[in-house]
């Protein structure tokens, strides 16, 4: 979480290419894969920056707020990620 004076400047970009880094570089992991709320657009934007692809919908896959809401499946495969 990004506090709101603070948005709009690419640490929440930076923290996550960071992270996804560290997964195939150090971990040697093939795939780093997430779920997001359909509905968080800002969210998604980023995932989609750093080369994260849709993989699928969850309908009504977590509960919050008294309601059910889908959710997306991202992910990234090692040969897809750049540093750049």
């Amino acid at each position: 979480i990004i506090h709101p004076d603070h948005q709009g400047l690419g640490f929440a970009q930076s923290a996550i290419r960071a992270g996804v880094e560290y997964a195939f570089q150090v971990l040697n992991m093939h795939k780093v894969y997430l779920y997001v709320d359909v509905a968080n657009a800002a969210a998604i934007h980023i995932y989609k920056k750093v080369g994260f692809k849709e993989e699928g919908i969850l309908r009504e896959h977590f509960f919050a707020e008294g309601q059910y809401h889908d959710s997306m499946m991202m992910g990234i495969l090692a040969k897809e990620f750049t540093t750049n």
